[in-house]
């Protein structure tokens, strides 16, 4: 069960860090991979994760920013398709 909550919780920030990747400018949806990537490096420093070995760690940290980067070039693509559209809807109403 405790599996099934992380997978829930991961899935939750990958569609928080897309909703925020398609809103406003471009550095807010570096916010969550930043804050990530410190995260663990603090966690790394402070001996957070005491029965991990570095390599474990080095591989959540760059899946995750992987992860996250993808949803936030997703999020920006999507967002320009979306303002390409209503530049075209407009362009189009004013003949």
């Amino acid at each position: 069960m405790a599996h099934v909550m992380q997978f829930a919780i991961a899935l939750g920030i990958l569609a928080i860090q897309f909703f925020i990747s398609k809103r406003g400018p471009l550095f807010v949806g570096a916010v969550l991979p930043i804050m990530y990537i410190v995260f663990f490096i603090y966690a790394y420093v402070t001996d957070f994760f005491t029965k991990r070995s570095t390599g474990s760690l080095l591989g959540a940290v760059i899946g995750g920013t992987v992860l996250l980067l993808a949803a936030w070039i997703y999020g920006r693509e999507s967002l320009a398709k979306k303002r390409k559209k209503e530049l075209i809807k407009m362009k189009a109403t004013d003949l």
